[in-house]
């Protein structure tokens, strides 16, 4: 399993179980939202029962009020009838003040009573003033001895009295009706509030119990939540930053000690698996290629020596054959000067011609000489070209080899750039493997730098190698030149030395032999110039090609210091 499906199953993990633990509190918090909403409707039912009851109790007062109100007329009635009757019986005048006093305590409460029912006040005071008027009359009646008008008076006040009675008895039955009425509205709005009041008690014992439960299992996923963070913590420490430290010890390794045949030990298959096993075969490719440039560098370096080997054998060649040209350009004065005197003194034929002969055979063995010197050198300096087109051969092989190592530090940069990518999509938990992928395209930084000035090195020795063919190319072609030219010198010299025998037989001729052969001896003279100034050129390119070869072997020297800086 890869490190980007671990971190995918732990966080869907985390998620579900997060989502899961949300949905239960999200039902759980609908419910008590939902119990409370009904405890709300409750709540206003009680408060409207409440509000009725209220109501209801001021009704009560209010009827209570004039219930009491008209059992206190209805009280104070009975007393002014008393006092009324005691006057018709006794005649006292205490009993009529009594019968006033009680008549104005009763028009007192009348008048209190108006303010509930002004008709039945009204009725109720002027029956009443009718009763006191019909007793007081009655009283007169029997002062005056008419008891049959007293009589008469008296049962119309008795009449009078029953209807008063009656009235009153009539409010306080319909006092009563409206107070039961009341009673059994206040009794329902109480049944009301108290049924209410217990569905709130209910609905709130369901809050808690739920709240409870609510609170118990909030705990319980938060408790397994951060059991579930800390394994997943441990598990993405042992999978992910152990194996990144790792990784990250094994370049930090490699980089400080510059060795090369550290590996980093893999022990899974996902992405720092992958990367390790990828690190291991750069490491084995660089490695190789490493060795590779060392061997190469050593070829390198005994090529160049056998190159400033032969370089130095070409410069001595070259020494001895401008010697040897000297001489044969002395000879061929000293010969020019013999002819000359053949040509004036031809007494001296015979004389001259022998030692125009001698002259003629020492420069033949003279120019066979320069020849063969100059074919050694010619061979020399082929050999010579040979080798520093074997040199530029080992440049162009570094050269490939310095490309491999550049791709490969391509490759491994864009690796390392891969999983810096990877790192930041692992967020927190890729920042080690951000820091190993830093290091790993430093690492590669630091080996395409190196790669970029071996090649500038490379590119230094091919150039002076390149340098150093065209001047052994011109060398030889001027040994080439020189030889051919000692060749000429030499079918001059045989050409000399035929003359010579031909003026022994034609002495006749010997001043027009003495011509040409001062005309041969001028082209020789022309031609030896013309080769020590070949020799001249030739030596130049020797001591170029020589201080090319040790340019190309300090180049070679610090390759060589450059690759050993790692270990293989």
């Amino acid at each position: 399993m890869n490190i980007s499906t671990k971190l995918v199953v732990g966080n869907l993990t985390f998620s579900a179980i997060v989502a899961v633990a949300f949905i239960y509190i999200l039902f759980g918090v609908q419910a008590t939202s939902d119990i409370s909403i009904e405890q709300q409707e409750f709540v206003n039912r009680q408060i409207q029962a409440i509000e009725q009851q209220e109501k209801i109790l001021q009704l009560q007062t209010d009827e209570t009020s004039r219930l009491m109100l008209i059992i206190e007329i209805d009280r104070e009635f009975r007393d002014l009838r008393a006092w009324l009757l005691d006057l018709s019986v006794s005649w006292l005048n205490e009993a009529e003040d009594n019968a006033n006093t009680s008549l104005e305590e009763l028009k007192k409460q009348l008048d209190q009573l108006a303010k509930i029912d002004a008709s039945l006040a009204q009725t109720l005071s002027d029956k009443t003033d009718q009763l006191f008027e019909l007793m007081l009359e009655a009283v007169d009646s029997y002062v005056d001895e008419n008891r049959v008008q007293g009589n008469s008076l008296l049962s119309d006040g008795r009449i009078l009295v029953e209807e008063i009675e009656l009235l009153i008895h009539d409010f306080q039955q319909q006092s009563h009706a409206k107070l039961d009425g009341l009673n059994q509205q206040a009794s329902q709005a109480g049944k009301i509030v108290t049924l209410s009041g217990n569905k709130v008690k209910l609905s709130a014992d369901n809050i808690v119990t739920n709240n409870s439960a609510l609170l118990s299992v909030s705990l319980f996923i938060l408790a397994l939540i951060v059991l579930l963070s800390l394994a997943f913590s441990y598990l993405m420490r042992r999978e992910l930053c152990i194996p990144m430290e790792r990784l990250r010890n094994t370049v930090e390794s490699i980089q400080q000690k510059s060795d090369l045949t550290l590996r980093f030990e893999v022990r899974s298959m996902d992405e720092i698996g992958v990367t390790g096993t990828a690190f291991n075969l750069m490491m084995e490719q660089f490695s190789s290629i490493v060795s590779q440039v060392s061997d190469a560098c050593l070829e390198l370096d005994q090529a160049i020596s056998n190159l400033v080997t032969l370089m130095q054998q070409a410069k001595e060649g070259v020494v001895k054959q401008q010697q040897a040209t000297v001489h044969v350009a002395a000879a061929i004065t000293e010969m020019a000067t013999t002819v000359q005197g053949i040509a004036e003194h031809t007494e001296q034929a015979t004389h001259s011609t022998g030692e125009a002969q001698e002259s003629a055979i020492q420069g033949r063995k003279m120019v066979d000489n320069s020849t063969t010197e100059t074919q050694e050198l010619s061979q020399l300096i082929s050999k010579a070209d040979q080798a520093i087109r074997d040199v530029e051969k080992f440049s162009n092989d570094i050269g490939t080899v310095l490309d491999v190592i550049g791709s490969i530090s391509n490759q491994t940069n864009l690796l390392a750039l891969n999983a810096a990518i990877e790192a930041a999509r692992a967020g927190d938990a890729g920042r080690g493997f951000a820091v190993v992928a830093d290091e790993v395209r430093m690492l590669a930084q630091k080996t395409q730098e190196s790669t970029t000035e071996i090649n500038d090195i490379i590119a230094s020795l091919q150039s002076g190698t390149h340098d150093a063919v065209d001047l052994m190319g011109d060398g030889n072609k001027e040994a080439l030149h020189v030889s051919k030219q000692a060749e000429e010198t030499g079918v001059s010299f045989e050409t000399i030395e035929q003359k010579i025998h031909e003026i022994n037989d034609l002495n006749t001729l010997i001043a027009t032999s003495a011509e040409e052969q001062t005309v041969v001896v001028e082209d020789i003279n022309h031609n030896i110039v013309d080769i020590n100034d070949s020799f001249a050129t030739t030596t130049a390119a020797v001591e170029s090609t020589m201080s090319a070869s040790e340019n190309i072997l300090k180049l070679s020297h610090h390759l060589a210091s450059l690759v050993k800086q790692f270990k293989v």
